[in-house]
């Protein structure tokens, strides 16, 4: 009946507010679970991030110590750059395009840059290093719109001197995923810079200072607002200046002497402790392209030089010893009784019958029958044919290693090649070579399988210079705080001494002198000072003979020993390059040599 209550209607009229008051406690419950979960459960991981949007540290760089030489004159030093920086964690997409378009980046290149992976999110990552000032300031003029960008003063390595003894100095340049990983619990992180090679690479733990930190305020889009009051900074550290055992005026003598259009090197030493006192490899590079990061174009400019500028002659570069080698070949001969000093040895008549073979002397008209000091003087194959035979493999090697040659010598710069002296062992497991008596021709004069860097003929020459001292090369003379304090120092080290007696040392030395008093490197000759020295004239298979001089100085009482070689240069082209270095550390600037790199000589010198 109309108007009349019905049960079943209330009923189903009071279903739809129940469901919604259900699903009201329902969406409640979820609410507050979410609350719990965030503000308990999570609450120190938002207050985090909360923090970290309210305050950022900024590392402060730390001065890279200094690098000398041994009178002060500085090699590698810092100076104020401006660094432009973002921070993954907060900077845009948008962002990204904006910065790229202001400092001259492909935004693809600095979006997948900043998006890797393995960054520290809030940390600031370099994306422009030593940046103008033209660059700079429309980056700080937009900064209110590039949140997460920041501009920063920070030191930046600089070589004064360009390209002088690059290969020595090495350089610095942004740490890679590998050296990080290695080095990352010694507090580098992405974009340090840490030296590369040399003496960058060498003495890093000193030179590399500890970076400082400072806080600032920052809002929510990553803005700063000013300096954050209440906690104070933690300064930089400056690195350890090192000064290095090298003449800053020899080596650059040294460098000029070598023709721009000519490869090659010269390592100079005090015979009496190893220091290097130069320490040359040319062509050399400008290291000052590296810090900031290289460009491609200057890259593929040095990559593609015909004369590989990179490659570090001086400790890596590989040639045969040619005649340098006589002087150990001489010396073992002498050791073992094999030969006489004042022996005549069967005549020169531009070559050596050997079985069937016949092998040339380089002087065609042939020496005659001489002594040893005349063979050496003129260099004379056929002389040293019969004593390397008379030795024979074992005996010759062994005197060879115990010169230091077939490996490292220990320098303390960098990685070293050790060289070849072939030995029976040798021989033995070469499936493409094996042995024959006739090889010993080659191996005496430094040809066959030999193979020798100029610091190891240098440390040759040094090692007859003192007497038979065979001292591992360093360059580090001392190292200071950056207030002055001497923290350490270099120290001779003493790899082995030579089996020789002082009769075949005296033997030798009275011969290295009569090369440059009546010899093959008479243009060596200095006024008042004897020197004592020995050419050579490396064959090479790919171009034109390498040209090689190891010298001391003076004769008597050595201060100083050279070895030079020029590659694809004409034969004794080494001997004034020498001759100028003697020059330079006996005489200063007062006697400047007018000596041309391409001597002429009526017959070559070997």
């Amino acid at each position: 009946m109309p108007g009349v209550f019905s049960p079943n209607e209330s009923s189903s009229q009071r279903r739809p507010g129940q469901a919604a008051t259900a699903l009201a406690l329902i969406l409640f419950l979820v609410l507050a679970g979410r609350l719990y979960h965030f503000q308990v459960m999570r609450g120190e991981d938002f207050q985090a991030d909360s923090q970290r949007n309210s305050i950022r540290a900024i590392t402060l760089e730390a001065s890279r110590g200094m690098i000398l030489d041994r009178h002060g004159t500085v090699l590698a030093e810092n100076r104020i750059s401006y660094t432009i920086s973002a921070i993954p964690g907060e900077i845009s997409t948008g962002s990204i395009t904006s910065l790229a378009q202001l400092i001259g980046r492909d935004p693809y290149e600095l979006r997948e840059m900043l998006q890797d992976k393995t960054l520290t999110r809030y940390r600031p990552v370099p994306v422009h290093r030593d940046a103008s000032f033209e660059t700079v300031s429309p980056v700080e003029e937009h900064l209110h719109d590039l949140p997460g960008v920041t501009v920063n003063i920070e030191p930046m390595r600089e070589y004064s001197k360009g390209t002088l003894a690059s290969h020595l100095l090495g350089y610095v340049a942004e740490i890679n995923r590998d050296q990080l990983n290695e080095l990352k619990t010694y507090g580098y992180q992405t974009g340090d810079l840490i030296g590369k090679n040399g003496i960058e690479r060498a003495y890093e733990r000193f030179l590399r200072g500890r970076n400082g930190l400072r806080y600032v305020a920052v809002n929510a889009r990553g803005q700063t607002l000013g300096a954050l009051n209440g906690m104070s900074a933690m300064a930089p550290v400056p690195g350890q200046n090192v000064y290095l055992t090298i003449d800053a005026r020899l080596q650059e003598i040294a460098e000029q002497a070598i023709p721009d259009s000519l490869a090659g090197a010269l390592i100079a030493l005090d015979p009496n402790n190893g220091e290097v006192l130069a320490f040359v490899s040319k062509p050399g590079y400008d290291p000052n392209l590296f810090p900031t990061g290289i460009s491609r174009t200057d890259w593929e400019t040095i990559r593609n030089h015909p004369l590989k500028p990179l490659v570090n002659r001086a400790t890596d570069g590989l040639y045969p010893a040619a005649s340098t080698m006589k002087i150990i070949t001489a010396a073992a001969a002498l050791e073992e009784h094999e030969v006489g000093e004042t022996e005549v040895m069967a005549g020169c008549a531009g070559g050596y019958q050997f079985g069937n073979r016949w092998t040339k002397c380089w002087h065609k008209g042939g020496h005659g029958a001489m002594p040893l000091n005349v063979a050496f003087a003129q260099s004379c194959d056929v002389y040293f044919y019969q004593a390397g035979l008379r030795l024979g493999l074992e005996k010759w090697s062994r005197y060879a290693k115990a010169f230091g040659l077939g490996s490292p010598t220990g320098i303390d710069t960098d990685d070293e090649n050790g060289g070849l002296i072939p030995d029976m062992a040798y021989y033995a497991k070469s499936e493409s070579r094996s042995w024959s008596p006739g090889k010993m021709l080659n191996l005496a004069i430094g040809q066959g399988e030999v193979l020798v860097t100029p610091v190891q003929m240098a440390v040759v020459a040094a090692a007859v210079a003192n007497g038979g001292t065979v001292y591992s090369p360093h360059t580090l003379h001392h190292i200071t705080s950056p207030m002055g304090e001497v923290m350490g120092q270099g120290f001779p080290s003493v790899k082995q001494r030579l089996p020789l007696t002082s009769a075949t040392m005296a033997a030798i030395r009275r011969a290295m002198v009569s090369v440059v008093a009546h010899g093959t490197g008479a243009r060596a000759g200095l006024p008042g000072i004897q020197v004592a020295g020995k050419t050579g004239t490396a064959q090479n298979p790919h171009g034109e003979d390498h040209s090689w001089f190891v010298a001391y100085a003076p004769a008597s009482q050595p201060r100083i020993a050279v070895a030079a070689i020029l590659e694809n240069a004409p034969p004794g082209s080494t001997v004034p390059l020498v001759r100028r270095v003697l020059e330079q550390y006996f005489f200063g600037d007062s006697q400047p040599a007018a000596v041309s790199a391409y001597p002429t000589f009526s017959s070559p010198a070997q």
